[in-house]
This record gives structure tokens, sequence and C-alpha cells, in this order.
């Protein structure tokens, strides 16, 4: 019997996840194999490194136990946003553009208070400590769409440059009453700052329109929210979800894969109607 107190004991969170005890690791199914998430190391996106996939848990465990034997290392994330506040810019994940010129939609800018650098005290020695002063990012809500809201979402969209086809109130709204509960924003305040929508067709889930304000960016609220709709489909009974991603968008297929989807060798088709 496994002693609870054991960091390294595993403990199940939901179906086909484990966490670590000290809540360092967190071992996630993902098409029939198991990957390692390490919350206290960051890819070059910012994201938990992912170790795998390994065939079985046992394997998982061992890779556990392997990186539990060199130095526990540090996330820099904390220092990185610091540097950015005080810097005056946005965090962006290598592959995605910043639409330079474009201005930001006024009612999604986050509150000042939420978003407004350390005070000069703060700044002024440059050290770790002064970076540990600064606030840490707001912490965002992850909550189902509501009807009437689409023009928030165009107004937050145009800020990362998607190109908005079929996103009129009609069309979100029917989406959304077609698909109850699944289509799902991050919210802070009343600004839109995240958004997953989510759809099943009986057969396949879909997630269309994933993104996340440049100011959050790198602090998990991605997959926050995409766990959050992976969770509502899985509850329906979907058995596998689907995502398309451009062939030349480099950084958010690391994210895809990343959060543990593969990309098969077929080909997608489309036409506008």
């Amino acid at each position: 019997m496994v002693r609870t107190s054991d960091p390294s004991a595993l403990k199940r969170a939901s179906a086909g996840s484990y966490r670590s005890t000290d809540g360092r690791f967190t071992v996630e199914q993902a098409s029939g194999r198991w990957l390692v998430l390490d919350g206290e190391q960051l890819d070059e996106l910012g994201l938990p490194l992912t170790r795998g996939p390994f065939s079985t848990l046992d394997a998982a465990r061992a890779a556990i136990a392997e990186a539990r034997e060199g130095p526990a290392p540090m996330s820099q994330l904390p220092g990185r946003m610091a540097t950015l506040r005080r810097e005056g810019r946005a965090a962006v994940p290598s592959g995605a553009s910043r639409h330079p010129g474009r201005p930001a939609a006024r009612d999604q800018r986050l509150p000042r208070s939420e978003t407004a650098a350390a005070p000069p005290a703060a700044r002024s020695a440059g050290s770790a400590a002064s970076a540990a002063a600064v606030s840490a990012p707001p912490r965002a809500e992850i909550r189902t769409y509501r009807a009437g809201e689409g023009a928030a979402l165009r107004g937050f969209w145009s800020t990362v440059g998607f190109r908005s086809l079929g996103d009129d109130d009609e069309s979100l709204d029917r989406l959304a009453e077609r698909n109850p509960g699944l289509v799902v924003v991050g919210s802070v305040g009343e600004a839109i700052v995240a958004t997953a929508l989510g759809a099943w067709d009986g057969r396949r889930g879909w997630i269309y329109h994933v993104a996340v304000a440049e100011e959050l960016r790198r602090t998990g609220l991605g997959r926050r929210i995409i766990h959050e709709v992976e969770r509502r489909l899985r509850a329906l009974g979907c058995p596998k979800v689907n995502v398309i991603v451009g062939d030349d968008n480099e950084g958010a297929a690391r994210f895809w894969a990343a959060m543990g989807y593969s990309s098969p060798p077929a080909r997608q088709y489309g036409k506008e109607l």
C-alpha cells in the first residue's frame, strides 16, 4: 500500500489522468499511451514540459522517478512575465503573429489594476526579489458562452488576427444551441480573454477558434480551456476530438502536440458554402 505522504505516489485525478502527491507531475492518457507533464519545468512555449509518450503507466512512473533524480527545475515564467510587463509588451508564442498596427478592441482590455506593472520600488533592483514582487496575472474564469456575446467574441478575435467567417450573432447562438455547454470562453471581469468553440456531430468532437489574449499566454490558460472542453465532450460520450491547424502555424502545432494530439497522415478538404 502506497503512503499518501510519498511525493512520488500517483493519485487518480479523473478518468485517464493521475497526479503526483506533491502536485509537480501530471500523467495523462492520450491515444492509448501516457504523457508526463512536469509542472516545474516549461518548454519554449511556456507549457509544462512533456515527456513521452509511454506505452504503460509503469513506464511513465519510471520517467517521473528519473526526472526527480536531477536537480529540481524551477519555472522562469514569473520572471519572464515581470520583464514583459516592465517593457510594456505581451508574450507571444513562437510562430504567432503580432499584427502590428492593429488596435486592440477597447472593451477587451483588462482593467488597469489587473495589468499594470509593479510600482517603482519593485522595479528598481531588477533582482529575483523584485520579480517576485510583481503581481501574478489575473486568473480567468472558464465558463459557457452566453447568447448575445457575439460582438464581444468578434472584438476579441480581431485582436488575435482570426479571420471571422460565419461568426455573426445568429451563427454563434445556433452553434451554442446545438452544442449545449461546449462553446466555452475565458473571462476576466467583463473582458473575454480566451475562447474554444466545441462541437460534437454525434461521432467526433471538434474544437474551433482556440485563442488566448496575448498578455495571458504562457500562463496555462490555453491548457485549462482545452481540458474543460474535453471534459464536457467526454461527459457526452464523445470518443475522439479533432482540431484543424494550418501547415504554416508551427506554434499551434507544438501546442496541440504538447496537449497529446497527433497528426495522422491524412488530407483535410473543405469548401466554403
